[in-house]
């Protein structure tokens, strides 16, 4: 068997020794979004540890609400770097989780998982969300409750309902408490609508939905 010169065991040595490597200042980010907010951009911040460059090879986030953007392709040893990204919060109310699969040409072969974890505050609550009515039952009315939870950034502006066989009023109540009244013209037949509550939150219009149904 042919000897491996010494030299070379100890070259071998030093390259597990010192792999590529990433190390992150966190991969997992807890914030709070202020009322109204539309958009968040964040960075998670990381440097190359290692003795040779790091190729960042590609970005996953979970979700299309979401981006993220290396600041550089490649991190050279002892060279700092950050990916940031941006998380549209239109739409989405309570915590809301994403994350970022991070794949490099790292000598490990694994990726990184950044976490981002988004308390949005719930400015319009409906209950319920979801109003039906039996075939061949009487058509009465019913009520869904609409609360304003921050009535100094928020503001109803409207209710519109594109299905002519139901009809649907706002009527304002107190504390920021108000009343959907929805009334289905007949329930013969069976009958699906949409019913958009149009809101005003900080200057910028938002659309929430109220489902009513005769099945």
């Amino acid at each position: 068997m042919r000897k491996v010169p010494v030299f070379t065991l100890f070259f071998l040595a030093g390259i597990a020794a010192c792999p590529a490597a990433l190390e992150w200042k966190t991969t997992d980010l807890q914030l709070a979004a202020q009322p109204g907010q539309q958009a968040m951009s964040l960075t998670f911040p990381f440097r190359n540890a290692g003795d040779r460059p790091v190729r960042i090879l590609s970005l996953d986030p979970s979700c299309s609400c979401m981006s993220a953007t290396p600041d550089k392709a490649v991190c050279a040893p002892g060279e700092s770097g950050e990916i940031r990204v941006e998380l549209a919060l239109t739409g989405y109310a309570g915590r809301v989780r994403r994350s970022v699969a991070v794949a490099t040409d790292a000598a490990d072969g694994k990726f990184a998982e950044l976490t981002l974890t988004v308390e949005i505050p719930e400015l319009i609550v409906i209950t319920p969300r979801f109003l039906f009515w039996r075939v061949g039952a009487e058509s009465d009315e019913k009520v869904a409750e609409v609360v304003v939870t921050d009535p100094k950034t928020t503001s109803l502006d409207r209710v519109e309902c594109a299905n002519p066989r139901f009809h649907a009023q706002l009527s304002p109540g107190l504390s920021g408490v108000f009343r959907l009244t929805v009334k289905p013209t007949d329930t013969r037949q069976p009958e699906e609508a949409m019913i958009h509550l149009n809101v005003i939150v900080g200057g910028r219009p938002q659309e929430f939905v109220i489902y009513a149904a005769v099945k």
